[in-house]
């Protein structure tokens, strides 16, 4: 699963908009900002009131079968590779691209999680902080926001 932030007239604020049009490399500010998104993703694996959406919680059955394998309860936390897997993908002077390599067979793990997979009995259990919709949460906004212009702050001086 990939996302991508795009620098567009509605994203982000005037001023912000501003600062990017003046620097010669936005490079920096977008990797600030691709890395907000990525602290808030690795942080959903633990911290609730980061995510997009409430976890449904396991299936009885999944519980036992956990218990029996003797491996921990916890949601989307078996091996942690995915929980560690949240990185940038890609970076232009246009945009940043944040994405997870984490593989079910040919299928994204992450996207599998994020979105869900109805047919296979699979709910969504959003790790990227991004609404149904692909919206960023009000959280992600500021803190991308905020990152983006910490590092164009740091790139005038």
């Amino acid at each position: 699963m990939t996302i991508s932030l795009i620098k567009t007239k509605d994203a982000i604020t005037p001023a912000l908009r501003a600062k990017l049009k003046r620097v010669q490399n936005p490079r920096p500010a977008l990797e600030a900002m691709g890395l907000a998104v990525v602290s808030l993703a690795k942080r959903s694996f633990t911290t609730p009131s980061v995510r997009a959406a409430a976890w449904a919680p396991l299936k009885p059955a999944t519980i036992k079968a956990k218990q029996k394998a003797g491996r921990s309860e916890k949601i989307l936390q078996r091996t942690c590779t995915l929980a560690k897997s949240p990185r940038i993908t890609k970076l232009t002077t246009k945009n940043v691209t944040v994405g997870s390599d984490r593989k079910a067979g040919t299928h994204s793990l992450a996207a599998i999680h994020q979105l869900g997979a109805p047919k296979a009995n699979i709910p969504a259990r959003p790790i990227f902080p991004f609404d149904k919709a692909g919206r960023p949460t009000d959280r992600a906004r500021k803190n991308v926001l905020s990152a983006g212009d910490a590092a164009l702050r740091l790139g005038e001086k």
